[in-house]
């Protein structure tokens, strides 16, 4: 299914005008220098390809001739456009023999399929090649940064690559077909008998994946070949459906692609059976714009993100979204991959595929579930998944998220399921760890409370529960608030040594935090100008007492979550009629 949607993806490309997409036998390489020759092939100048991207530089995309699969230690050179071991043999790594076998496979490849074409710019190669010119590029100052790089070539004073001429793409198909694969099978995809791929081809761009592309279908032992089957009739992919999916895949990968996200160390991409305006915003729904972005230097831009958060704001109450973007074809289907690197493969962590109405009411749904007031202005209404899960995170490190959580959380997300029963004891932990109950932090545990306990959470402080769990987490927050009033800039909280113990065993600690408040308070009436405030938490402290009937000595994982939630709330409470005073 995820191959022949990819296929068909292809397919699709292929027939729109605006898009550049490499057709059969080549692909969309990253090329940093040409070489520049006159007919006789002498090397006139490297003219330096690159784009200017902030204080770096970074290789241009290319179009350039191509084998299926991915080049391994072994030596195979591709076809007029290589990097400097094949094409000039010279490098910077220290492995001479090495570099002079991939310069020879490089010549030979040229000689026996260029040789008598007629072309001067093949020609120019030939010379260029043979009068082995690599010593003299190595002399230049900027030899450290073509070290290494891919190159191309183009003939002085004519236009365009020499790989793109009419003549080289001959003798490329004439390789092609020199090596071609002489296996027959009913390929999976297309359905037809014809020549299968022994090696798809590489897809590049897959976070933490090698640099040199991984594989989605790949066997290099005989343990994964089942049946007596070989590699090619295990997984019977003709070579133009593997060289169309992987092309597709690859294109959706790319580094300035709109239809990907990353969601702690996975990839994942997505696009719509036929065209749709949803596939250039759907990623802002994983990493939605602030009211700040609203307005930014763009009109254009300001426009969109505008139309972002209004499509959030009706998704997240429920309703319909063809008022918004009156062209949006909600009942258009939509394909979401979410990919992972292992080793020299990928792991397919999530596929789904669905309408996009559907798609857009559970993300609707998981916005409606972790909403709950925030504790700054600043902070996003829509939390963006990534900076969720940085919650869930050792020292908020990004590498630190749990795979298996950052998956479940997508998955909770765009398919509606629970959520990770793993996510409680998480922030539970992260909490007794360093101590902060924040925005974030609170909305996961809305979240989950509302989704995997069936619990009704509001969004901010509700004077009328009575869940003993949450009246006890906004006692917690009265009397470490008197304490900070009684004693300002106090290096330490009640938070800071009990938050963890209050929340797990409130009968152990509670009547020491009584206690203590005793004195707070007592201090607080002896200062003339905080006297009021002293009785406005015996006041409160008193409310919320009338609720309790005693302490429980422990509290259940659930409970604990509803206990810091009803901290949260009461301290964005507090601070929230300060500022309505001033």
């Amino acid at each position: 299914m995820i191959l022949q949607a990819l296929y068909s993806y292809y397919q699709r490309l292929l027939e729109d005008p605006d898009i550049e997409i490499p057709l059969q036998g080549t692909s969309r390489e990253n090329i940093s220098f040409a070489l520049v020759l006159t007919p006789d092939g002498i090397l006139v100048d490297v003219e330096d390809l690159r784009l200017q991207e902030g204080k770096k530089k970074r290789p241009r995309k290319l179009t350039v001739p191509a084998w299926p699969g991915k080049r391994a230690s072994g030596i195979k050179a591709n076809f007029l456009w290589d990097n400097t071991a094949y094409v000039l043999g010279e490098d910077d790594k220290g492995k001479p023999k090495r570099v002079r076998e991939c310069q020879q496979a490089f010549r030979e490849q040229v000689e026996h399929f260029c040789a008598n074409s007629g072309d001067p710019a093949l020609e120019a190669i030939l010379h260029f090649l043979s009068a082995n010119q690599g010593n003299s590029i190595k002399e230049r100052d900027d030899w450290s940064e073509i070290s290494g790089t891919n190159l191309v070539f183009r003939l002085d004073g004519v236009p365009g690559f020499i790989h793109d001429r009419p003549a080289a793409m001959i003798a490329w198909d004439n390789c092609r077909s020199a090596s071609g694969s002489d296996k027959q099978g009913q390929c999976l995809i297309e359905g037809s008998m014809q020549s299968l791929a022994r090696l798809h081809p590489a897809l590049k761009g897959v976070q933490g994946g090698q640099s040199t592309g991984v594989s989605l279908v790949a066997f290099n032992k005989k343990s994964f070949e089942s049946y007596g089957k070989t590699q090619s009739f295990n997984a019977p992919v003709g070579q133009r459906a593997a060289f169309a999916y992987a092309t597709a895949l690859n294109y959706l990968l790319a580094r300035d692609s709109r239809q990907k996200v990353r969601i702690g160390d996975m990839t994942m991409v997505f696009w719509a059976e036929r065209e749709n305006p949803a596939e250039s915003f759907l990623a802002d729904f994983f990493e939605p714009p602030t009211e700040e972005e609203v307005l930014p230097e763009s009109a254009n831009d300001a426009v969109t993100s505008m139309k972002i958060r209004d499509l959030l704001l009706a998704i997240r109450k429920g309703t319909q979204v063809v008022d918004i973007v009156p062209d949006l074809d909600s009942s258009v289907h939509f394909y979401l991959l979410g990919l992972t690197p292992n080793a020299a493969r990928l792991s397919i962590r999530y596929w789904e595929h669905d309408s996009l109405d559907n798609i857009l009411s559970r993300i609707g749904r998981h916005f409606r579930d972790i909403a709950i007031v925030r504790q700054f202005d600043n902070e996003p209404e829509f939390p963006p998944l990534w900076r969720l899960l940085l919650q869930t995170a050792a020292m908020g490190k990004s590498e630190n998220i749990l795979p298996v959580l950052s998956g479940g959380m997508a998955r909770a997300m765009l398919s509606g399921t629970r959520y990770p029963d793993s996510l409680l004891p998480v922030i539970l932990g992260r909490i007794r760890s360093d101590g902060i109950v924040n925005y974030f932090r609170a909305a996961l545990l809305k979240g989950y409370l509302v989704r995997n306990r069936n619990m009704e959470v509001s969004m901010a402080l509700d004077t009328q529960r009575t869940d003993r769990a949450y009246i006890l987490g906004r006692l917690f927050a009265v009397l470490e608030k008197a304490q900070e009033d009684a004693i300002p800039n106090t290096g330490a909280t009640i938070k800071d040594k009990y938050l963890a113990s209050a929340s797990a065993t409130p009968g152990l600690v509670f009547h020491i935090l009584l206690k203590n408040s005793a004195h707070h308070i007592a201090k607080l009436r002896k200062d003339p100008e905080k006297k009021n405030w002293a009785y406005g938490y015996d006041k409160k402290i008193q409310e919320i007492m009338n609720k309790l009937d005693d302490f429980p000595k422990t509290l259940k994982a659930e409970e604990q979550g509803l206990f810091m939630i009803g901290y949260y709330h009461q301290r964005k409470d507090f601070f929230t009629k300060k500022n309505e005073e001033k």
